[in-house]
């Protein structure tokens, strides 16, 4: 009896775990854009949407619905998904890693299911299509925001990161400056504008290398 529950148990441990793997990759692609919902919340969703799918399945067989805490999980994401989203410059963003989010859910419901073959091939197939589309796709007539803040020693060097940015053919908007009484360094909150991809680690590493930067970082 013992050894028969262990061995009902460890293939729950096996769906949870193939679900948190596929919620990393997917969240790993994401992480690699700078995007605020990386590999803890791909993964959690991920994790969470396979054991809800579990007790979903065991928990109330025979009693309710079995079908009725997964159908949940669709609507309940959406909410996570809808925080992500946010309109700037008249753009809309945050739209892929909301839908990434809620397809990682589903892979995760299907993991809990015990479809393994199915939820590779789908959660190998998001990761394709974002990774090609964002190189073969990625439209010059695209405009991206990326929304930085700045450490300098004097408020003057505000010029100095304009400069930077239109050497990199960067535009900038939003210029917010404020200045922290206790260590006397000023803070410098701004936004990145192009009609290319933006590339986050080069800007942080050309903005640190300018004198009177103290350090740079997204926000």
């Amino acid at each position: 009896m013992l050894e028969h529950v262990l061995n009902i148990e460890l293939e729950w441990f096996i769906r949870i775990l193939c679900a948190a793997i596929m919620g990393a990759l997917i969240g790993y692609e994401r992480h690699t854009r700078s995007k605020d919902a990386g590999i803890r919340t791909h993964t959690i969703v991920a994790i969470a949407s396979a054991l809800l799918m579990i007790v979903s399945q065991y928990a109330f067989s025979g009693a309710a619905d079995p079908a009725r805490v997964a159908a949940q999980v669709v609507s309940g994401v959406g909410f996570l998904g809808a925080g992500i989203i946010f309109v700037r410059h008249d753009l809309i963003l945050g739209l892929t890693t909301a839908a990434g989010i809620w397809a990682t859910s589903a892979l995760g419901l299907c993991f809990g299911a015990g479809f393994y073959l199915l939820g590779f091939f789908v959660g190998i197939l998001i990761i394709a299509v974002q990774l090609l589309v964002y190189r073969y796709f990625n439209y010059s007539s695209t405009r991206t925001t990326m929304d930085l803040l700045i450490l300098m020693n004097d408020k003057g060097s505000i010029k100095d990161v304009s400069t930077l940015f239109h050497q990199m053919g960067y535009g900038q908007s939003d210029n917010i400056i404020s200045k922290a009484e206790e260590d006397g360094y000023w803070y410098l909150k701004t936004g990145v504008i192009a009609t290319k991809a933006i590339a986050p680690n080069e800007i942080l590493a050309k903005l640190e290398a300018l004198e009177g930067i103290e350090s740079a970082k997204l926000r």
